[in-house]
């Protein structure tokens, strides 16, 4: 069954309606018609079950045929990642919301590149990437891509937190595998990825002072991207 994706203030009692963009795609690159049946996901939780009204008219509409809330599941995982050169970051919101990641704060750290204010016009990127990502693994919560700030401010929301983990390539004995499994209660896990040249001595600092634990992925230095991946794919598989 094709799926599609409705802000919850586009939903009624038993009418949902289609944006003209999910509505392009459905009718003429799917060929969906009238009655053809599909998935409603509106990020929040909800999934709907719903046929297609009468396609000639404009907006679309579909009625719901069938209601159900899947309520979130722990640990609720934020990624704070540090931003690296190119399109790299388009990467990784698609690979972590496909794995479960449920929040990205892209950072502004001292060797990130760019180092200036990202226009809003990548945020909304980002976030039609997870959008689409969620859409495609049927996630009925979405990621949320948050504007992207200093290191200093992303350390100021992590209050009262489960557990914080900063990966670094400077530590050599504490393992991600062996903290997340010390920490098998963590609801909430925020996951701190540097960019291509990694933190500098003072961001180091900065995050163990503000409570953050030190971790290695193994022996091998990954690539910014890899790290993301990696890292949200281990906390999902020991804390899932």
């Amino acid at each position: 069954m094709h799926s599609c994706y409705v802000t919850p203030s586009h939903i009624s009692e038993d009418t949902i309606c289609i944006s003209e963009s999910e509505r392009h795609h459905l009718l003429n690159v799917l060929r969906l018609r009238t009655g053809d049946r599909i998935e409603i996901f509106d990020g929040v939780g909800n999934r709907y079950v719903a046929s297609l009204s009468n396609t000639r008219t404009a907006p679309l509409q579909a009625k719901i045929l069938h209601h159900q809330f899947q309520p979130h599941t722990p640990p609720y995982i934020t990624l704070f990642q540090a931003l690296p050169k190119f399109d790299k970051m388009d990467l990784i919101v698609q690979k972590t919301t496909e794995i479960g990641v449920n929040q990205i704060a892209p950072m502004i750290c001292q060797r990130s590149v760019p180092k200036s204010v990202v226009p809003q016009k990548r945020t909304f990127r980002w976030q039609r990437i997870a959008n689409e990502a969620a859409k495609q693994c049927k996630r009925p919560h979405f990621t949320h891509v948050l504007a992207p700030h200093g290191l200093e401010k992303c350390l100021g929301r992590v209050i009262d937190w489960d557990l914080l983990i900063l990966l670094w390539e400077g530590e050599k004995r504490q393992k991600l595998k062996e903290i997340l499994r010390n920490r098998e209660d963590a609801k909430s896990v925020g996951l701190f990825v540097g960019p291509e040249g990694g933190f500098t001595d003072e961001e180091v600092e900065l995050a163990l002072q503000n409570g953050c634990r030190p971790a290695t992925l193994g022996e091998n230095i990954l690539r910014t991207e890899t790290a993301a991946i990696v890292s949200v794919a281990a906390v999902m598989y020991e804390l899932g």
